[in-house]
């Protein structure tokens, strides 16, 4: 294979990485073959040029991105309340994925704790808040 065709290969495989995160499939995407396609890419993401390349990529797509607020409270609504929902035993699925999207939620909303130890959150930004309270969200056991 001619150093063209390698180019366009690395090339390939950034692009599909940069739209799925996934490296097997992106490498065999690619054209890569299937016993050495891991390794191949593992080692073009160590390269800083190529590492510099999937950024450009990404930058790309991000500055034609458009995602409103609502759409991102939404998903950390969403992943909130699956976080708290109780399993069989009576235990929030995943109290740690709770805290993290409410984290999420906070900041999207443009407050945080910049206090570890303060009771309510400090307002960073003028924007009104979109989502007042929580559903059953009892923010002194937090």
């Amino acid at each position: 294979m001619n150093d063209a065709d390698n180019k366009q290969k690395q090339r390939r495989f950034l692009e599909e990485y940069s739209n799925t995160l996934d490296i097997k499939a992106s490498a065999l995407a690619a054209g890569y073959k299937k016993q050495t396609a891991v390794a191949n890419v593992r080692n073009l993401l160590k390269n800083p040029k190529a590492v510099k390349e999937l950024k450009a990529i990404c930058d790309s797509k991000a500055a034609h991105l458009e995602i409103c607020p609502g759409y991102i409270i939404f998903g950390y609504l969403k992943i909130l309340d699956w976080a708290l929902d109780l399993d069989d035993y009576g235990k929030p699925n995943d109290a740690a994925l709770g805290l993290r999207a409410l984290d999420g939620l906070v900041k999207q909303l443009g407050y945080s704790f910049s206090d570890s130890n303060a009771k309510e959150p400090e307002k960073t930004t003028d924007m009104p808040a979109i989502v007042t309270s929580i559903k059953g969200l009892d923010p002194n056991k937090i």
